[in-house]
This record gives C-alpha cells, sequence and structure tokens, in this order.
C-alpha cells in the first residue's frame, strides 16, 4: 500500500481518530442534527426527504414547467444546501422471510413466489432511490449553547416549511426526518449494509447522553444520590456565579472519567483504511469499499433533466452529492467583471495582430456579459455547484467494475467525472449528510444552467413491507402495504383497462400474495376467479335467477359478543348500524322495485313502515339487545307489505297503494329464508355470472351489502383485531349503472378504511364509470390507481380524467399486456410478473357449461307468474312465523 500524504487532521491511527474525524455528528434533538466542523461551535442541520417524480413521463410544456420551478425554487434560497441521493439495493430479506414462512396450503404458492423473487433479483439490479436535502442554520453567535441550539431549531423549522411549500410549486412532496430517521441515514451512508440489517433502534437512540438504569426501577422514582449531587453542585455553581472567584492555585490533572454514550459512538465505524485509490470501511460485522468521483468538466449546453441519465442507471450501492452554494451578487459581478476584461483583452489583440479573433474567446466574452446583464435586472443568480459520486463494492474488483461503468456513463453524455485520488476520505465527508464540502471541486452556474440538474426524477414508491405489485423499468421491485395507514391514505385501489389487458392477472397474483394476511372477497362477473378459488380453497358462491344464497335481513348478531348494557358507545353503534340496514334494505328495493332505481318518498316511507313491523315481528328493535335474535326474512317483510290487501289490518302499515307487493311478488324465490353463506373462509368468490342482466345491479349490492355487515361484524366481535380484508369488484360499472347502486358504492369507498378493509374496482368501461359524480369520488377516493391498456375509444376520457401527459399517453396507448402506469403520489410505469406457479393459479378458466341454459332460466321467469301464494304462506315462517 503507498504511502498517502499526511493532511492535516486527517491521520487515522485509533478508533478515537475515526469518531472525530470522519463522524461529524454529535447529538440529534428535535429532528435537528447538531455536527462538529471544527468551528468554536456546533452547526446545525436539518434533512428532508423528497419523493421524486417520473420527469421522463412528462410532456414538453409540463417539464418546462417543472424546471420553470425549479429555477425559482434555486433563486429563492439564500443558504447553501445539499441534495443527496442514495441509490440502494433493495432489501428483500424480510419480504423472503415473510413468504418463506407460510405454511399450510399457501406454503407451496408462497415459496415459489420467494424462488422467483431470488432468481430476479439474480438477473437484475432491484435498485431503490431515495432523496433528501440538507438544510443548514445560519451560525448562532450567542456563546449559551441552548440558546444557540433553540435558535437554530426554529430557524430551521421555518426554512423547511418554506422548502416545503417552494417544493409543492415544483409538484413534488417532501416530508422531514426524525431524530431516528437521521441517524439511521447517517449509518447507512458509512456501511450501507448495516443501514437495513443493523439499523440503530429508539431504545439505543434513547440511551444516548444519560445513564444507565435498571429496568426494575420506576420513572417516578426520585432520582439518584448522583443526580442529587449534580443538581446540588449545580445550583451552587449559579450561586457564585456572579461573585468574585479568588484565584486558586492549579491543581495537579486528575484522570479523565470516562463519559456518557454519544450519538457518534452509535454509527461510527470500527475502522477506516485509507488507500491513493480507494477506502475500507469496517463496520460492525460488514466492511465495504468506497471510491469517490468528482464531476470536473461540462459540456457548453445540456437539456434540461439530464442528471435522471446518471443517477438511473441500474448500479446499486452508489451516492450522489450535490453541493449548491448561492454566491452575492457583488462578488460574482466583481469576478466575471475580471473575466470580461481577460476575454476583451484577447479578442482586442488578436484583432490588432491582424488575426481573427479566437471563437472560444468570443463566445465565452458574450456568456459572461450576457450573465452581468442578468445579474444586474436580477432574473438570474450564480451559484457554486461541486458534484460527486460515491461508489461502493463489497470487493476491490466490484468496486473498479461499478466505477468504470458509471466513468463510461457519465462520458457518453460529454461530461468527465475524475476519482480524487489521494483524497477518498474527504470525498467520503462530501458525501455525508453533513452539508460539509471538503473537496471543494465546484463550477459557477447561473440559475438557467443550474436549473438543468433538476435530480428529483424517479418513481420510487415501494415500500419497506407488503406485496410484490410488479417491477419499474429501472430495475426496482414495486412492494406495498396497502394497509400503511401512515404511507397511503386508505386501500383503495381502481384499475382501468381494455379487455385482454390483463386485469385479472394483476389482481389474481397480488391478491394470492396478500392472503397470508389479508381476508379476499371477490365479486365475480365472468366466473374469471373459478380456477384461483379452488387452488387457495376458497369458499364458491354462486348466484343464480334461483337464488341470490343471502338473505338481505341478516343483522349483527351471532357476534360471539354480547354488548355492554353499560358501554353507552357500544349501544350508539348497534342502534346507527340498525338504521343503516333499514336505509340499505331501501336502497336494495329501490333497485328492485322501481324502472329507474329511484321511488318516490311516500313509496319509501311506506316501505319504512313496513320493515320496521317486520322486524318488530322478530322482536327486532332499536335496542343493541335485541339484535342478535333471529333476523326475518323476504317472504315475511312481502306477507307483512300485503296484509292490507288480504284484509289483514293486525300490523297497521296501511294499504299497498303502489303496487309494490305486486312488483316483489316475482323476486321471492330469488332470497332464502335463512343465509346460506358463512363467512368463514379467506378467499370467497361470488360469481354472480348466471345472473341476467338486470338482476345483476341486485346481486352485486346484496353481495356489497352482506360484506359490509359482516366486515363490522368481525371488527366488532375481535375489538379491532380482525384481519384485513379486500373487497375486489370486477366491471364495477354495472353497479354503477343505477343512481343507488352508485351511491351505495360511494358510501363504501369512504367507509371501508375504518374497518381495515380496501374496496378494489376494475373496469373496462371508464367512461361509464367515470361519467358520475359517485364515480369520481370513488376514483379520487382510491389512493392506489393502475390504469393499463387503453383503446383509442377510451384514451380521451381516461387522459383527460388522470391528467396524462402526451408521452403517458402513447405509452397506454402501446402498452404490451400487464403494462401500465401505476401510482400512490406519482405516475410510475410497471410491469406485472409472477411465478410459474402463480401464472398457473391466476389464468382464466371459464366453466364450459351452465347448470341452467338461457332457455331454462327464461322458463323459471315464466313460472314465477303463477306462483302459489298458498306455499309461500307455508313456507315463510318455518322456523318461527307464530309470531304473525
Amino acid at each position: 500500500m503507498s504511502t498517502a500524504p499526511k493532511p492535516p487532521g486527517m491521520l487515522v491511527n485509533t478508533p478515537l481518530n475515526v469518531l472525530n474525524t470522519f463522524v461529524k455528528l454529535r447529538d440529534v434533538t428535535n429532528d435537528v442534527a447538531c455536527v462538529n466542523l471544527g468551528r468554536k461551535s456546533l452547526d446545525y442541520r436539518a434533512i428532508v426527504k423528497v419523493f421524486p417524480m417520473n420527469f421522463a413521463l412528462l410532456s414538453e410544456d409540463e417539464q418546462e414547467g417543472v424546471i420553470e420551478g425549479f429555477k425559482e425554487f434555486l433563486n429563492g434560497i439564500s443558504f447553501p444546501i445539499q441534495v443527496l441521493i442514495r441509490n440502494l439495493p433493495h432489501n428483500l430479506n424480510s419480504y423472503l422471510h415473510v413468504m418463506e414462512s407460510v405454511e399450510g396450503d399457501l406454503e407451496e404458492m408462497a415459496h415459489d413466489h420467494a424462488k422467483f423473487v431470488r432468481q430476479l433479483s439474480s438477473r437484475r439490479a432491484l435498485v431503490k432511490r431515495e432523496f433528501y436535502i440538507i438544510l443548514p442554520a445560519d451560525q448562532q453567535p450567542s456563546k449559551n449553547s441552548a440558546e444557540s441550539a433553540m435558535n437554530a431549531q426554529m430557524q430551521l423549522k421555518l426554512r423547511v416549511d418554506e422548502l416545503l411549500r417552494q417544493l409543492e410549486r415544483v409538484g413534488l412532496n417532501g416530508q422531514r426526518l426524525t431524530s431516528l430517521e437521521i441517524v439511521r441515514l447517517y449509518q447507512g451512508c458509512f456501511v450501507s449494509t448495516e443501514g437495513w440489517s443493523r439499523p440503530t433502534t429508539k431504545t439505543m437512540l434513547d440511551g444516548t447522553n444519560s445513564l444507565m438504569r435498571s429496568a426494575w426501577e420506576p420513572e417516578s422514582r426520585p432520582s439518584s444520590a448522583l443526580s442529587q449531587m449534580a443538581r446540588s453542585e449545580n445550583k451552587q455553581a449559579a450561586a457564585q456565579a456572579g461573585k468574585k472567584q479568588p484565584k486558586k492555585k492549579p491543581q495537579k490533572q486528575k484522570k479523565k472519567i470516562p463519559g456518557l454514550t454519544q450519538v457518534a459512538e452509535l454509527i461510527s465505524p470500527s475502522s477506516i483504511e485509507i488507500t491513493p485509490s480507494y477506502l475500507r470501511i469496517d463496520g460492525e460485522n460488514d466492511h465495504e469499499y468506497t471510491r469517490t468521483l468528482a464531476l470536473v468538466s461540462y459540456p457548453r449546453s445540456a437539456y434540461p433533466g439530464w442528471f435522471e441519465s446518471i443517477i438511473q442507471v441500474d448500479e446499486p450501492n452508489v451516492d450522489f452529492s450535490i453541493h449548491i452554494q448561492p454566491l452575492p451578487p457583488e462578488e460574482v459581478n466583481a469576478r466575471l467583471a475580471r473575466k470580461a476584461v481577460e476575454f476583451r483583452g484577447s479578442v482586442i489583440f488578436s484583432e490588432r495582430q491582424g488575426r481573427t479573433a479566437n471563437p472560444t474567446s468570443t463566445i465565452a466574452l458574450n456568456d459572461v456579459e450576457k450573465l452581468r446583464e442578468n445579474l444586474a435586472r436580477g432574473d438570474e443568480r450564480v451559484f457554486n455547484i461541486s458534484t460527486f459520486v460515491l461508489v461502493r463494492g463489497r470487493d476491490r474488483r466490484e468496486l473498479s467494475e461499478r466505477s468504470d461503468r458509471l466513468i463510461a456513463v457519465i462520458r457518453s453524455m460529454d461530461f468527465r467525472a475524475l476519482p480524487v485520488r489521494w483524497q477518498h476520505h474527504m470525498g467520503l465527508l462530501s458525501c455525508l449528510p453533513d452539508l460539509n464540502n471538503q473537496i471543494m471541486r465546484g463550477r459557477l452556474f447561473g440559475t438557467n444552467s443550474a436549473a438543468t440538474f433538476y435530480p428529483f426524477t424517479g418513481s420510487n414508491i415501494s415500500m419497506d413491507t407488503g406485496v410484490m405489485f410488479g417491477v419499474d423499468p429501472n430495475g426496482g421491485l414495486i412492494i406495498l402495504d396497502p394497509f400503511n395507514s401512515e404511507i397511503l391514505e386508505n386501500a383503495n385501489m381502481v384499475v382501468f383497462a381494455k379487455s385482454g389487458a390483463g386485469k385479472s392477472f394483476f389482481l389474481k397474483t397480488v391478491t394470492c400474495r396478500l392472503l397470508p394476511t389479508a381476508n379476499v372477497f371477490v365479486i365475480d362477473p365472468e366466473a374469471e376467479y373459478n380456477h384461483l378459488c379452488e387452488q387457495v380453497n376458497g369458499q364458491y358462491v354462486r348466484l343464480s335467477s334461483e337464488s341470490l344464497e343471502i338473505n338481505p335481513f341478516e343483522l349483527y348478531g351471532n357476534t360471539g359478543k354480547a354488548p355492554d348494557p353499560e358501554n353507552e358507545d357500544d349501544a350508539v353503534e348497534e342502534g346507527n348500524f340498525f338504521r343503516e340496514k333499514l336505509l340499505n334494505l331501501i336502497t336494495l328495493l329501490e333497485l328492485l322495485l322501481s324502472d329507474e332505481g329511484v321511488l318516490t318518498q311516500k313509496e319509501k316511507a311506506f316501505l319504512y313502515r313496513c320493515l320496521i313491523k317486520t322486524y318488530q315481528n322478530r322482536g327486532i328493535t332499536m335496542e343493541s339487545s335485541t339484535h342478535g335474535r333471529v333476523p326475518p326474512n323476504m317472504q315475511e317483510f312481502y306477507v307483512i307489505m300485503s296484509s292490507s290487501l288480504r284484509g289483514d289490518k293486525r300490523f297497521g302499515v296501511g294499504d299497498d297503494t303502489y303496487g309494490l307487493s305486486e312488483r316483489l311478488e316475482r323476486y321471492l324465490h330469488l332470497f332464502p329464508s335463512r343465509t346460506k353463506v358463512v363467512l368463514d373462509n379467506r378467499f370467497i368468490d361470488f360469481n354472480i355470472r348466471e345472473l341476467n342482466n338486470t338482476l345483476k345491479p341486485v346481486g352485486l349490492f346484496l353481495i356489497t351489502e352482506f360484506l359490509w355487515t359482516k366486515m363490522r361484524q368481525a371488527r366488532q366481535a375481535l375489538e379491532g383485531e380482525a384481519k384485513n380484508t379486500i373487497v375486489l369488484i370486477d366491471e364495477a360499472w354495472l353497479l354503477m349503472q343505477f343512481q343507488q347502486g352508485a351511491k351505495f358504492l360511494e358510501e363504501f369507498a369512504r367507509r371501508i378504511r375504518k374497518y381495515g378493509g380496501g374496496l378494489w374496482c376494475t373496469t373496462q368501461n371508464s367512461d361509464d364509470f367515470l361519467s358520475s359524480d359517485e364515480g369520481k369520488t370513488i376514483l379520487a377516493m382510491a389512493t392506489m390507481k393502475f390504469l393499463m391498456k387503453q383503446d383509442s375509444s377510451t384514451i380521451d376520457s381516461v387522459t383527460k380524467t388522470f391528467r396524462l401527459s402526451p408521452r403517458q399517453r402513447s405509452m397506454l396507448l402501446g402498452a404490451r399486456r400487464g403494462e401500465g402506469l401505476f401510482a400512490t403520489r406519482n405516475w410510475t410505469p410497471m410491469e406485472v410478473v409472477a411465478s410459474p406457479k402463480e401464472a398457473e393459479m391466476a389464468n382464466t378458466t371459464i366453466a364450459s357449461s351452465l347448470s341452467h341454459t338461457v332457455a331454462e332460466q327464461e322458463a323459471e321467469l315464466n313460472n314465477l307468474a303463477e306462483f302459489d301464494e298458498n306455499m309461500l304462506f307455508q313456507g315463510a315462517f318455518a322456523d318461527g312465523g307464530e309470531r304473525l
């Protein structure tokens, strides 16, 4: 190993020097990082995590708007900032561990998926990108450290708030890092693998700057004698502060007492070896080799967003650090004036010699004069920008190969990057989130040229936990947890795609991966989920013109938990549910009995009286204690509704002058006296293929309302510990065709989150879905959106609704099967991939023959006109009709 020069303060001989030289972080409090950069006082930093947008998918006008917004952002800063971009490998250990720990009938599918992900990661680099902005506080003149820290915190809060507002104008979202997140970021910047394999915990952070105590000692116990003695000494020192102290004789220096654990010790590497061409950093149980590249040469012109081509390279373990320092206009003007004199002198000298002036000098003179003019007008500012690339590798060979590939990519764009030989230790410091530019290799840029650096571009929407939804073109996995309320507002999702685009394949694969931790209930209008239901041992429910399988009068009962009579909240909740149940039944009856899905107010009032009497006949009232009794059914409701027509005045509901009972009579055979479906399976497939077009909206509404009731029932029974639930409605536009059905689905989308559920709606008829206000509301309530291949007849409405750019529009028109645009915050291209076992399970299998032909169904409907009323009364109350 070559002998390096000895720069002052940069020798590394002992672990103490490693800690003092490389770890500048000294403390983290109230989301503020305190760093020691060798000045008289500490420096304070705040760190904001930025969520990028996919710049390449924007139209030219939108890109121009983003660049203009970034110019305003640069012109608005009066302090230096650092932009840190980290290309990290996907941490798949926890995800694969969860999949490989699945047992039971889903074990084979989960293990096959885990094997597929491992093979995928071995064939391509799975990269996750993180974007940060580091903001400084001004140097505090106060000698009181507590006062300086407080002033810095207030100033950083104002700067962070203003930064987030400026980012919103550009179309970006940001989030300030907490104290624990700051420590973990620093830890990962030294040895990236330890940032996720052995992250600093909150308990470890709480243990810094404090004495260790016994866990048996209660928090409220009086402080120890040591603490009391310390407070006593502090009081005495404060009392004597104003008095003149007599001179004391110098005492013999005592042995230094070790201090308390500091934050720096939590993140400090064990050793750092400095060589001319790389660093070796040893962590707790791993090591890395690092090399720093500095951009030293730029082309004369570059297109906006050129930096994206560098940071989006499929290379993990690479950090990009951009130091942006605004310069005072007067200082820049003086420097530009000297440069202008030099260039002008060169041109004049050439003219006096009778030679043509050097074009380079002429162009440079024009550029300088134009920049001076813009500075005088205030249209532009000048920045000193330094750009560094920190490359990491597990060994020297990997480090060399990765750095060579990056240098080649940068050189292909007419830029030049050089390794900072003998200065890689300073390069590491320049790429830490300290805002500490040690190398100082910068170049002057005006606002227009500096804006072309726009770095916040990408499509990183992946989470640490969840299931794989797909892959993005840049080599990253899209792993999402739909029920992560800290990141996503809700678990709702809409999928728009033409027939054959692969939306059913996508939903089948994702729901299979969610099954170990969530329930999945599918409303299937085309019998596409039958095969999947069999493979996962799910429950298959066939709704046909013979029977709808569900008694819509089912209540909350049989939850296994009796309502607490002393708990007023439980009683109110039960009462509210019963009222909602009555309103939902009226909506169902509207779908059955009206021609256009709407009944008059008088007809609704009559139905409401009949519903109340029907429940009262079973002893069920608004009192929650009665809700566990046997519920009535549609036949009982019909008997009470038509009682006046038969001369029976016992129920006092009035005469049915609207003919509602006659309209209902033809549907009575559809409703069983008791629900035949038991919600005891994690996957239930409601097949409504055999329902005719008239009854399909009724079936959809009935199933959805039934699931809503059962979800609330399960949540109440388990006191919020029930599994999360996905309700998947395929071709939701069938229900959206009817006003009451659309309103109910809208309400379902609004409230399902409270009960640990998510509503997933798919449709190939986007025009019908988006033509109603309810459809637009459902879309607005969906945090996740997936647009797959579109037809030319629907692309205009989709483009207008989602405000897609021409590039995004073209991508949807030309997308292959399984490709599309996915969004939580921003749009990103996504491709659906699946393991062989998942692909086999997701293949659509349509039954070759139905249990009833169309002719048989028509014959059954004709026979309904001759329904025997005597048989109705014999069977309507077979389980307790003596109450009448």
